[in-house]
């Protein structure tokens, strides 16, 4: 969608009625050790949500 805004496919008609966009957050357990898997997922993902966020935002 962000694509289809900046190349002027898509116009968004009532802006000012736009809702603001939702924080994200990543929860775990907490439980312990963080596991070594949970911990790449993370910082795999949290780069990628924050950037796909602000996109969306745009």
């Amino acid at each position: 969608m962000a694509g289809a805004l900046r190349a002027g496919a898509l116009q968004i008609v009532l802006e000012a009625f736009e809702p603001p966009p939702w924080p994200i957050s990543l929860v775990h357990t907490g439980q312990g050790l963080l596991p070594l898997k949970l911990r790449a997922f993370l910082d795999f993902a949290a780069p990628r949500l924050r950037a796909r966020v602000a996109e969306v935002s745009v």
